[in-house]
């Protein structure tokens, strides 16, 4: 039980003296601190009214209550939610307790009686002398009680709920009870009602975070099991999510003549939506009969699919390449994706891989992309990434940047994990945090000496 502190404050020529509260008041006021402080605490309905329903009756003592519920229920019908009452005077209150909001189907309907015609009423009465011997709903609980307060609570402008107290003299209330009742019960139905929304939120929240993992697992299963083997080079690949399903996408397609299709992608936003268009994007190319036409006919190819879909609000950025083991050309085409880096690791220069950036597929149908080839030699590393990398933020506001991803690379040796380690190490020291606001995706290929050939 809490103690009262009192004491005086101000300016000594401000000091009077305070008269101290009868014990009995500082008694109550101890009481609704303790009641106060446990509502508070309470994260679901039940909760609070328990707190609520175990000290009111230390405060103001009743011989019994009942609550009951209009909603969702025709005209003329309710249902009690709470009945409890003492069961000899002086004796302690009991309940019978059955939480109403996650067992509504359980409580029976009712209608008609002394409850039936004041909810009927709708109007908030005392009402004296009271003789419910005959009532059919309460007469055998309540035929010795002989007032009642009927107490209606008010949901979004009408009247969907009751609570009705009694005591067993037929002056137990007053005008005054009325109108401090009317007010307190009408505040605690709001604070319950409060309660339930949260409860649904959070219940709600439980069930799209289900979902949400549902579709990262769906997304994740459609990524490469594990890294081809493609003659002269080595790879190596990550793949981190942010809190949200994403639309990252890599994927590396087997091509006649030896040939490799390489891609990475990033759909616009998060969630759902964006890991579907990423599940469209992997249907679509690997449903295309002439990936091997071409990095810019594949990616015109992709856009029109997309386009064709019409999905408003929402592009993917991409980056396909064919590589030729044969001769080392790696034959690539870009739409509206950032251009990949390539660290010498004989030199440790770091360059980037650039060409027209083309825009965005799934915009506009109709679109035609540049192709460009490059010649890559023994010892040179390309780095293949999505914005979730540069464009991570520390506390301050301040992107990773190519800057951040250059420095990385430039601090490792170029071999494909040293290059993954690197990345990761540097984006954790810029934003000092293991989530993610976007998906961070890297695919690293080095180009090395084919086995059975001297190094170069």
């Amino acid at each position: 039980m809490r103690s009262i502190l009192r004491f005086e404050a101000g300016p000594p020529f401000l000091h009077s003296r305070v008269p101290e509260a009868p014990v009995e008041s500082n008694l109550r006021i101890a009481i609704l601190l303790e009641m106060l402080e446990e509502v508070s605490r309470a994260t679901e309905p039940e909760q609070a009214v328990q707190a609520y329903s175990a000290r009111i009756g230390r405060i103001r003592p009743i011989d019994g209550v009942v609550s009951a519920s209009v909603r969702n229920l025709p005209p003329g019908q309710f249902k009690i939610t709470r009945l409890g009452r003492v069961l000899e005077p002086g004796g302690p209150f009991r309940h019978r307790i059955i939480d109403p909001w996650k067992n509504w189907e359980r409580l029976p309907i009712r209608s008609g009686g002394f409850l039936g015609d004041l909810i009927a009423a709708e109007e908030p009465r005392i009402i004296s002398p009271l003789d419910l011997h005959d009532d059919p709903v309460l007469g055998s609980d309540f035929a010795d009680m002989r007032s009642c307060l009927a107490i209606p609570i008010f949901d979004g402008g009408k009247v969907l709920n009751w609570v009705f107290q009694f005591k067993r003299d037929a002056d137990g209330f007053s005008a005054t009870d009325l109108e401090q009742q009317l007010l307190s019960v009408n505040l605690f139905g709001s604070m319950t009602k409060n309660l339930v929304s949260i409860d649904q939120i959070r219940k709600l929240n439980d069930r799209l975070q289900q979902q949400f993992e549902e579709v990262a697992r769906v997304q994740q299963a459609l990524l490469p099991k594990a890294n081809p083997h493609i003659p002269g080079l080595v790879f190596a690949t990550s793949y981190l999510t942010s809190e949200q399903a994403g639309g990252d996408y890599y994927d590396f397609f087997e091509l006649p003549g030896g040939k490799w299709g390489i891609l990475i992608a990033d759909v616009a936003g998060h969630g759902p939506g964006a890991a579907t268009v990423m599940a469209m994007l992997h249907a679509i190319l690997h449903g295309h009969p002439g990936l091997a036409d071409g990095p810019a006919r594949v990616l015109a190819y992709a856009n029109d699919r997309l386009a064709a879909a019409e999905m408003e609000r929402s592009f993917v950025t991409a980056f396909f390449a064919v590589y030729d083991p044969a001769t080392r050309v790696l034959s690539y085409s870009r739409a509206g994706h950032p251009p990949p880096r390539i660290k010498d690791t004989r030199s440790g220069d770091v360059s980037i891989l650039d060409g027209d950036a083309g825009i965005p597929l799934g915009i506009s149908a109709g679109e035609r992309f540049a192709q460009h080839d490059v010649a890559l030699r023994v010892g040179q590393t390309v780095v293949l990434y999505t914005d979730g990398v540069t464009e991570a933020f520390n506390a301050h506001r301040e992107m990773f940047g190519t800057e951040g991803l250059d420095a990385a690379l430039r601090k490792c040796t170029g071999e494909p994990d040293c290059v993954v380690d690197s990345v990761h190490a540097a984006l954790f020291q810029h934003t000092n945090s293991r989530t993610r606001d976007d998906d961070q995706t890297l695919v690293v290929l080095k180009v090395i000496e084919p086995e059975g050939k001297s190094a170069a």
